[in-house]
Parts: structure tokens; sequence; C-alpha cells
């Protein structure tokens, strides 16, 4: 990789650490039938889903619909305005022959401000056709587009010719190593997770394994169970093959401190156990399945399903190689998408004695 081009990335990597933001950028050529299908939302979805679970997120991301721009996505609410705040980089005076770079940085300043509405409207008011109104660029669907609705057709044009042009010179800049940056964020990400979470799965089973000796057999009713998951969690963790196995020896963990204290309690979370202990019960359905499920959920995740969005869950891959949640890989080939990590099982059946096939 060229000096110059690692030197702007780590000048890019300071400026968003010094906005103190969850927030990441990820910039990649998107063609249409590429492994995103040329779509950034699809995009935005895989980085959210392969990124450690946290309670915010703001991204970046290239704009699959207008090449050499960008769009901004966050998580759980728009609390940055970043969507606002991304589309507004695109239209200022000093971004206007502005390379990718130096667009993501005004991008980034941007989002950091929190005024994304104020800005956008700002930007684009020199667009808007005398007398009409634009409720600050957003389109009639609610959504945050690109151009405003009355806009002159040779606006247009010149528009699109500029983008164009930005387009071509883009796809030329950003061909090489760039194209490669999201699959080096996937793994680094991927190989951060995958330490943490062995070292979180690994301090459970030990403090397990410390407490068992100490226990009086007279007065532990739970304590072959405990030590049945106590194995078992040594097991599957020094035999995994990634997150889904790490948080398998996670939920076994628990699963034997629970019987160890005598207090059978909710397991981890169904949709992903590193969200820690669920706090109820809730009904489900799985997308394209009539059948319901009962699982337990964590707080997060309750109030995800209550306000129609999407929880954030562990992935898994299936034998093709595609990356999916844990839970649409065939219960045959996962014990863990066939337990729910517990959710599934009922209480009183040990999640650890039902570990039946080998972990994925």
């Amino acid at each position: 990789m060229p000096t110059d081009l690692r030197a702007r990335q780590r000048q890019l990597a300071d400026r968003i650490r010094r906005t103190g933001l969850p927030l990441k950028v990820v910039l990649t050529l998107l063609t249409k039938g590429d492994v995103f299908d040329g779509d950034s939302v699809v995009l935005a979805d895989r980085v959210r889903d392969r990124l450690p679970a946290q309670r915010g997120l703001v991204l970046i991301t290239t704009d699959g619909d207008s090449p050499g721009s960008l769009r901004g996505f966050e998580w759980p609410a728009d609390t940055h305005q970043a969507r606002e705040a991304v589309a507004a980089a695109g239209f200022l005076d000093e971004t206007r022959n502005a390379g990718l770079a130096d667009l993501t940085a005004k991008a980034v300043d941007l989002v950091a401000e929190g005024r994304g509405e104020q800005r956008y409207a700002e930007a684009t008011k020199h667009l808007r056709a005398p007398g009409t109104r634009t409720d600050e660029g957003k389109t009639p669907d609610g959504t945050c587009g690109w151009l405003p609705a009355a806009i002159p057709l040779a606006l247009v044009l010149a528009l699109a010719l500029a983008l164009t042009t930005l387009a071509t010179r883009a796809l030329r800049r950003r061909r090489g190593p760039v194209a490669s940056v999201p699959h080096l964020v996937f793994a680094k990400a991927r190989a951060a997770e995958e330490a943490e979470l062995h070292r979180r799965a690994e301090a459970e089973i030990l403090a397990l394994g410390e407490a068992t000796p100490a226990a009086d057999v007279t007065t532990t009713p739970g304590l072959q169970a405990a030590l049945d998951a106590y194995a078992a969690a040594g097991g599957v963790l020094d035999e995994a093959r990634g997150l889904p196995d790490l948080a398998g020896a996670l939920a076994l963990a628990s699963e034997g401190q629970d019987a160890l204290d005598d207090t059978p309690g909710l397991p981890l979370c169904f949709f992903d156990p590193r969200h820690g202990r669920a706090a109820l019960r809730t009904p489900w359905h799985r997308l394209g399945h009539r059948d319901r499920l009962d699982v337990t959920v964590c707080r997060t995740c309750a109030d995800a399903l209550r306000d129609r969005r999407r929880p954030e869950v562990l992935t898994d891959r299936d034998e093709n190689g595609r990356t999916m949640p844990y839970f649409e890989i065939p219960p045959e080939r996962s014990v863990w998408a066939a337990t729910g990590y517990g959710s599934l099982m009922p209480v009183s059946a040990g999640f650890s004695r039902h570990r039946t096939v080998s972990p994925t």
C-alpha cells in the first residue's frame, strides 16, 4: 500500500477517534452482482452484523447508487443525524472537487457536530426552486434523498453529468488497495471479537472450575449438573472454531454456575449470547417460517422486537460459506441452532446434557 495512502488512513482514523463516537468507515467499490449486490444498505447490514455487539453504531459507507458519494447509517436511532450529515457533505462548496478521503473526513466532522438535518437543509437550499418547501431535504417517504423534490431539469442534467465525472474518477482511484478494505475490516473485527469472547468464556469456565471443589455435595443438589456443564464448556472452548462455539462455551459455563448456585434462571440471550442474561421469554416468528418459537431475550432485543426492529444477532457460516444468523443453520449441523444456546431447551432438561453433536 502506498505510503501516502497509509498516512491518509491514519489521519482519518485519528479524526474518527477524536469524535468519541462509535463511528466506523468502510469504503469499497460497489457493483451490481458483487457480494453486496452493489447495495450500500447490504454492506451496512453486513458490517453491523460482524462488528462486536454494541449499543450504538454510526457507519459511513460508499454509496452504491452514486459512485464517488457516501451514505450514513446509525443504529439504534438517528441520534447524531448521521444520514443527513453524510448526505450534506456531498453538497458543500468545499467538497465539490474533493477526493473520497477529504469527503469522508468532512462527513465525519459533520456527524460529530450532531446537526445533520440543519446542515443538509443549508447545503441544499440553493437547489430548491423558488416557493417550494422540501421539509429539510427529506423525500415524501420520510427518508433523506440526494435531490430535493422540485429541481429544474437543466440542473438535474448538470448534476448527473457532474456525478458521472466524479464516479469515473472515483472508480479509478478506488481500484486496488482500497477495494480490500472491507475484507480487512471484517477479518480484524472478527479476530478481535473472537479473542475477547475467548477470554470472557475462559474466565467464566475457570471461575466455575474453582467453585465446584468447594461445593458440599449434600447441600448442592446441582453439583453434578455443574460438573457436566464445566466439562462440556471446557471441551467446546478447546475445540472452538469461531464465535458460535465460543458463545456456546460461555452459555454452558453460565448454566453450570446456575446449577451450582441452585438458582435456575433464564439462559443467555437467544439472538446473541454475548448480550448476557435474558430478561424474559417472548414468542418470535422467524422470517419465512410458519412456526412460532418461544425464545429468551435480553432487554435490548426485547425492545427491538417490540419496535419491529431487527435484533442484533450472532452469525455463522453455512456449508457454502454464506454468512447468516446462527439459528438459520440446519439444526442437524449445529447444536447451537438446535438448542438456541439453551433458549429452546426445557429448563429442567439441562443444556449441557443435550450436546449431542460436535460444534460447527
